[in-house]
Parts: C-alpha cells; sequence; structure tokens
C-alpha cells in the first residue's frame, strides 16, 4: 500500500500521457504504450490512461490487452465513450461481434454521427445475420457451395467492363462435370506475357481487368491449391542451382512486391517463392496482390506457393480492408470467391525435410506432428481454437512453456516448446511471420525459429525493413546467416508507391 501511494503522482502522469500522445501522432504505438504504461503506474486510477492504452493495443493488434485496458477504463468511469467504443473493436479484433454489438449502440445512442462506430456496427449485423442464416438453411451443417468450382464464366458475358475491355485477352474454358454441371474454370492462355501486361498497362496505370478474367484467375488457382496437401513439401537439396525464397507478409504492399520479384528473381526456372501468408488486408493493393500471385500460380504451379495466414480469413477482411477494398475495385461476388479459395490455401510448408514454414506458430497440443497437421481438414473457416487456428494465430514468447497471447486468440510459446517440436518431428528450424520485426527477420528461441516480415514500412508508419530468406544448401554466397549455413538473408527498404493510405477502401476504416 505504501508503494502504491508514493506511485501515485499526477502531474508526472499528465507528463508521461503527453509524451505518449507524441508518439501516437507519429504512429509509433509500442513507443506510446510504454509511457502510458508508465503513466498509469503514477496514476492507476485515471481512466484516460487506460483509454489511450486501449487505442495502442489495438493498433498493434494486442485485442485481448486492449480488452482489458478499455474494461478498465470504464470500471473507472462509466461514461467514458472511447473506451466502451475501444471495447466493441476490441471484441471485434476477437471476432465477437454480438458483444462488439453492444458496445457500439451505447456509443451510437450518444454519438449517433460517429462513423467508425456506425461501420463496426454495419460489420457486427452483417456477420451476425450471416451466421443466423447459414445456421438456419443448413441446420447445423456447414457444407456450402463451392463457388470457385461451380463458377459459370457465362454469366460475366454481359459485364459493361468485359465489353469495354480491349486490352490483351485470356481465354477461358468451361470445365464440365461427368453430369453436366459447372465444375469451375480454366485459363488456357495464361503466360508471362500477359502477366507483365497486366502488371505495367493494368495495375500500375490504376486500372482494372475485367471482373470475368479476375473470376477465372481464382477458380483456376483454387483448382491447383485444392491439388495441394494441408502441408506442402518442398526440395532443392538435389537441385543446387534451385533457390527457394521465403517471404513473410506482404499485406497488399503490391510496390514491394514487384521489388521483391525486381531484385531476387522473377517466378520461374530456378526462382521458387513461398509466401507465408497474409497477402492480404492493411495495404490498398490486396486485389493486385492476390491476382498477380494467382496469376503466377497458373503460369508457374511449381515455382510458386502460399501459405495462409490469419488474414485469409472471413473475419479478418471484413475488418482489415481487403472485402471493401474487393467491393470497391470489382465486385462482392469477387470477394466471395476470393473468400473461398483462401479455404483451400495449404496451411504448412516443410522445406528440405528440415524448416516447417507456419504463418503463426506451434499449436498448444505438445503431441501435434507434422502428419497430424497433414490430416486437418482446411477447407473451411479456421476455428476459434485447436491446431488449425494456432497454426495461423500464435506468437512466441522468452519464457518457457505457454502463455496467454496479447493478441487474445490463440496463444504464446516458449523455446522449449519449439525444442520439443522440433526434435519430435525431426526438423531443423521454424520459419514463421505474422509480426513485424524492424529488421525484417529475427532469430529466436536459441536460433531455433525465425520470423521473416516481407512488408517494409509495415502500413506507411512503421519504419521497419522487409526481409526474404533464401534456403540454398550448401551455398557458397558470402551473404550466407552465420546461424545456418543453409540460409542466405536479405533485407530490403520500402518502395515508392501512389499517394494512397492503407486500407484506403474501407469505408472511413474501424479505427484500428
Amino acid at each position: 500500500m505504501t508503494e502504491e501511494v508514493k506511485a501515485c503522482n499526477p502531474e508526472k502522469a499528465l507528463e508521461l500521457k503527453n509524451e505518449g500522445n507524441k508518439f501516437v501522432k507519429e504512429k509509433l504505438y509500442a513507443k506510446a504504450a510504454e509511457y502510458y504504461t508508465k503513466a498509469i503506474e503514477h496514476d492507476p486510477e485515471n481512466t484516460i490512461l487506460y483509454s489511450n492504452r486501449a487505442f495502442t493495443n489495438l493498433k498493434l493488434d494486442n485485442f485481448q490487452s486492449s480488452l482489458d485496458d478499455a474494461k478498465r477504463a470504464i470500471e473507472l468511469d462509466n461514461n467514458n465513450l472511447k473506451a466502451y467504443h475501444r471495447r466493441a473493436m476490441s471484441y471485434i479484433g476477437l471476432l465477437e461481434f454480438r458483444k462488439a454489438r453492444k458496445d457500439l449502440i451505447i456509443v451510437l445512442k450518444f454519438k449517433p454521427n460517429e462513423l467508425t462506430a456506425k461501420n463496426a456496427l454495419a460489420i457486427c449485423d452483417k456477420v451476425i445475420q450471416k451466421e443466423n442464416f447459414e445456421k438456419a438453411i443448413s441446420g447445423g451443417d456447414s457444407s456450402k457451395v463451392d463457388l470457385c468450382q461451380t463458377l459459370n464464366i457465362s454469366s460475366f458475358d454481359a459485364n459493361a467492363d468485359l465489353l469495354k475491355y480491349d486490352g490483351k485477352t485470356l481465354e477461358f474454358e468451361q470445365v464440365k462435370s461427368d453430369s453436366g454441371a459447372n465444375a469451375g474454370v480454366r485459363v488456357n492462355n495464361m503466360n508471362q506475357e500477359f502477366i507483365s501486361y497486366m502488371i505495367n498497362e493494368i495495375f500500375l496505370e490504376g486500372k482494372k481487368l475485367p471482373k470475368a478474367y479476375v473470376a477465372a484467375i481464382i477458380s483456376h488457382a483454387d483448382y491447383l491449391f485444392k491439388q495441394e496437401n494441408s502441408v506442402v513439401e518442398l526440395d532443392n537439396r538435389e537441385k543446387p542451382d534451385t533457390r527457394i525464397s521465403v517471404c513473410g507478409d506482404t499485406h497488399g504492399q503490391f510496390y514491394d512486391v514487384l521489388n521483391i520479384f525486381k531484385s531476387y528473381g522473377k517466378v520461374g526456372g530456378s526462382n521458387v517463392y513461398l509466401f507465408n501468408g497474409d497477402f492480404v488486408d492493411r495495404g490498398s493493393w490486396s486485389c493486385e496482390v492476390a491476382i498477380l500471385f494467382y496469376s503466377l500460380k497458373i503460369v508457374y504451379p511449381q515455382n510458386i506457393y502460399l501459405n495462409r495466414g490469419n488474414h485469409e480469413t472471413n473475419s479478418m477482411n471484413k475488418v482489415y480492408g481487403f472485402e471493401d477494398e474487393c467491393k470497391y475495385k470489382y465486385s462482392q461476388r469477387i470477394f466471395d470467391l476470393f473468400s473461398q479459395s483462401f479455404e483451400s490455401l495449404p496451411l504448412a510448408t516443410v522445406i528440405n525435410s528440415s524448416y516447417l514454414v507456419v504463418h503463426g506458430g506451434l499449436p498448444s497440443d505438445t503431441s501435434a506432428t507434422v502428419e497430424d497437421m497433414k490430416k486437418i481438414d482446411r477447407f473451411h473457416q479456421p476455428p476459434r481454437e485447436g491446431t488449425f487456428m494456432e497454426l495461423l494465430w500464435a506468437d512466441p514468447q522468452a519464457p518457457d512453456g505457454f502463455g496467454p497471447s496479447p493478441r487474445g486468440l490463440s496463444n504464446a510459446f516458449g523455446p522449449d516448446i519449439t525444442r520439443k517440436f522440433l526434435k519430435q518431428n525431426n526438423l531443423k528450424r521454424i520459419f514463421r511471420s505474422h509480426e513485424v520485426r524492424q529488421g525484417g527477420y529475427e532469430f529466436e528461441h536459441e536460433n531455433q525459429l525465425v520470423t521473416v516480415f516481407s512488408a517494409p514500412n509495415y502500413c506507411d508508419a512503421g519504419g521497419n525493413l522487409g526481409a526474404i530468406i533464401h534456403v540454398v544448401p550448401n551455398t557458397k554466397s558470402e551473404k550466407k546467416s552465420s546461424i545456418d549455413s543453409d540460409l542466405v538473408i536479405e533485407t530490403f527498404s520500402a518502395s515508392p508507391h501512389p499517394d494512397i493510405k492503407p486500407m484506403a477502401y474501407s469505408n472511413g476504416g474501424l479505427g484500428f
């Protein structure tokens, strides 16, 4: 009690809060959170400090921490509308849409014109309505129509964008089942020439492909993803000239993706790329990134692979901009096709029987093996718990064992968990992404795990480098890693891009 009294210093707390506010203006949210924490130590009953820290935790995707702070702020002052708003945003981040809805109604009662609250409420209502509808029509059965593989390409024939399009053309084949039903679409003449045209004459000029083209590309790529196992296995040990390059999150940063290919080689030939999830959301060119990756998959199916990330999910796409971007640039139908194609993406990749590449981290079931991961039915939205979800969401922590994740979803796992998993699966190292690293990458857990992040200056504010990991067995490169001689790790800075802010199409954003 004596220490608490001694620590209570509202004047010092105000000084620290003002410093935190400066870092918020500079979008240095982690630093701002540190100052708000120090301020709370000096004035632990100040509702504004908890509300402010809740805001920074939202920006850092630490939804559980944000929820805890917002709840505390409301306990201290139940008239703190910002705290109710931030609690609602935290619930959305935690996929608790019904709880979020209750708080948003409170906010809008007193601030009926609050745009971000109105947008958030609309999202909550839409999600809840969809959940209720699917439950009603299925009787609890989650089966659904496969939009990608029942696509009727002729349904786009009358679209104005297709009739006006005068660029390089694609030719489609409408696949039929044995019963004569539509069974997806194949693009017969996709090639590197078309991809180059699409990049330079369409995307870099701020134009769009016809919706029919995008739908056909998604359907074809989805078919290819479906042929792959839940855990893909790649190997270049007997191919000394082949390089497998692993990239982390790219988050719709199209110009940085182009820079990766310009700097480290185009897809094809001896260049194999693995993009480890989160290639959409946040950045305002997520459609361009996804269409480019899918087109490359059609032309070079053995040279580009995509793992699923936590942002290749409906709940994240509704919150972080990809659905709105799809609807703005194309249509709701195009988003629905993308959404189902994400369900076909593999969950992990093993390279050279040595490296497990997974977007998030390791499961809380310490008996789970790579063989168990191969058996996961991945063709749906991830559940709220279990190995499937943890592969997309888990993060490493410094202490041994498991701990709560500040995100509020999945868990944090320690070096001993990584060590045990590697040993029982006869693996050498874990590659994962999912978190910004200022240097682009970081070896962790006694160098048993490496985080790679490939969206430099993340959201135009992170100030971080991007990184790429090349797996090149027995490389003689002077750039080879001192930690693992089979790896070459390179970093890169952000590329210039048009002055379009992150999440520019997300209806004003949700205040994250």
